[in-house]
């Protein structure tokens, strides 16, 4: 239906062509999404030519550059640029042609990486107090939650008054199966029970993965926070309003109509009954969500469809540090609200530059990942 246009900066032309092909998709589309375009132009010095030809010459696999120092310059000097606004819930992201059309992370570089990381793992073992958690970790004043594969403590250092850690039995937190992975889940919900049982005032349920510590992780060993709180945390209170003010004012299911947006542009599966999409304002590179009408700890395709993207990132994207977050309703979800899980790429650990800067804090999300790549990418593992 599209033809070749199969890149977030032919985006465009792809809602142009929903118009006709699909109005009501592209009414939806409409409704959610604001798009801007332009050219960002400048000129390169003679002097500057051989560099940027070495810098963003596309190259094939053997290294060897392809193009002209002529067509390289005349892509650096028009750089088209994209910016995607979500109108309800004011994320916003900005894609440049010329940083989505770099070559990906090369076969040595992930070598490279893997081999760092795999001494990291194995230097981190040595003392760690994560390996011996009952000995060396604090417990929740009601005890600890213990699974097949894991065990809670407490936060040593709280992020909130109920803050505590799933902690895996095994140590290296990029290697876990399907079974371990369901523990982890099923560990953080039995604990999300017991904190509301023992405080019922604490109602939202927050579970968050920062696996190694470009993520954000100050363990190494593998492990997740899991929070309880009296009202949302900022973020997910908006997506909670998102939904509501969304239905309020046109009828529609707001995570429905966001999944159905993405479908109509190619950027989505399902996996039984649940939806994922590789998302149009990503936080950061890479980002997918995935959507759940049901409790993850109690379903199936919702822990094989984390799992399976989780595996994708880490086995084929050569993904290694990432973020995964459960924003979660309330414990009796009287107002219907899906799971919605989201995975991010957090950059090499072999990378000394932060992946996140002052645009990200205070500006709009800059990304050069293509999210139609990365769709095709995730879709083949299921």
């Amino acid at each position: 239906m599209f033809g070749n246009i199969n890149s977030i900066i032919d985006l465009e032309k792809r809602v142009e062509n929903l118009r006709e092909t699909d109005p009501t998709a592209y009414a939806i589309l409409k409704q959610i999404y604001r798009f801007d375009s332009g050219v960002g132009s400048q000129v390169i010095p003679d002097s500057f030519k051989t560099k940027i030809l070495d810098y963003f010459g596309r190259r094939d696999a053997s290294g060897k550059i392809i193009e002209t120092p002529e067509e390289v310059v005349a892509r650096i000097e028009n750089q088209e640029i994209i910016r995607i606004t979500n109108k309800w819930t004011g994320e916003s992201t900005l894609f440049n042609s010329l940083r989505v059309d770099r070559p990906g992370i090369k076969g040595t570089d992930v070598e490279r990486e893997k081999n760092h990381i795999s001494k990291l793992i194995t230097k981190s073992e040595k003392g760690c107090d994560f390996c011996h958690p009952e000995k060396y970790t604090p417990e929740d004043v009601f005890g600890r939650i213990h699974g097949k594969h894991s065990i809670t403590a407490a936060n040593l250092a709280k992020y909130d008054v109920w803050s505590s850690l799933v902690i895996f039995n095994n140590h290296n937190p990029l290697k876990f199966t399907l079974e371990e992975f369901s523990d982890y889940i099923n560990t953080s919900f039995a604990w999300f029970e017991a904190v509301n049982n023992h405080s019922p005032q604490f109602r939202f349920p927050f579970f968050i993965w920062n696996c190694l510590p470009r993520a954000g992780a100050s363990q190494v060993h593998g492990h997740c926070q899991i929070l309880m709180s009296k009202e949302p945390y900022a973020k997910v209170e908006t997506l909670n309003k998102t939904y509501q003010n969304y239905k309020r004012e046109t009828g529609n299911d707001y995570f429905q109509d966001l999944y159905r947006t993405h479908s109509s542009l190619g950027l989505s599966k399902k996996h039984g009954d649940i939806c994922f999409f590789a998302s149009i304002t990503p936080i950061k590179e890479k980002e997918v969500i995935i959507i759940s009408s049901k409790n993850p700890s109690k379903d199936l395709d919702a822990k094989e469809t984390i799992f399976k993207a989780l595996r994708c990132f880490i086995d084929i994207l050569g993904v290694f540090s990432f973020n995964l977050s459960i924003s979660c309703p309330s414990m009796d979800n009287k107002e219907e609200l899906p799971y919605v899980i989201r995975i991010v790429d957090r950059g090499s650990l072999l990378k000394s530059t932060a992946d996140m800067g002052g645009m990200e804090l205070y500006g709009s999300s800059v990304v050069a990942d293509d999210p139609y790549i990365l769709i095709n990418i995730i879709n083949s593992v299921f």
